[in-house]
């Protein structure tokens, strides 16, 4: 080794048979463990279509101070029993109306839905808190 070598480190030369270092192999576990976990859960999560369910609020309206009511479309894969969560806010973002909703199975990825909620404010926004799938 040269003097700058020993001061400031270095390679070390490889050995005869030219073989990766054991940290660089640890690397390269490392990496295709990674890839292969994300390949997984993005299967398990992505691909299982019963566990992907999607509401869009397609319109609402407060027509009086405890009355409101929402229309939406929920996607689910057909055959899934569901539920939803439908909540009305006020111009505070306050809570002034809750109702979940159970949905039957389906044959059609889509389903629309009109729900009337009562209220004990004037909403100034109806929405699709959450839906989930129900068990059998």
């Amino acid at each position: 080794m040269t003097d700058l070598t020993e001061r400031y480190g270095g390679r070390r030369p490889r050995a005869a048979g030219g073989t990766a270092t054991t940290p660089g192999r640890l690397w390269w576990f490392a990496v295709a463990a990674l890839v292969i976990g994300t390949v997984v859960f993005w299967a398990f999560f992505a691909l299982n279509p019963a566990a992907t369910v999607e509401a869009q609020t397609a319109s609402f309206s407060a027509p009086s101070a405890d009355r409101a009511t929402i229309d939406a479309r929920v996607s689910v894969q057909p055959g899934t029993p569901l539920a939803c969560a439908i909540e009305a806010h006020n111009e505070r973002s306050t809570s002034v109306g809750y109702r979940v909703v159970e949905l039957p199975p389906s044959e059609e990825a889509h389903q629309r839905i009109v729900v009337d909620l009562r209220t004990t404010q004037q909403a100034s926004i109806v929405q699709v808190r959450e839906c989930w799938v129900l068990d059998d």
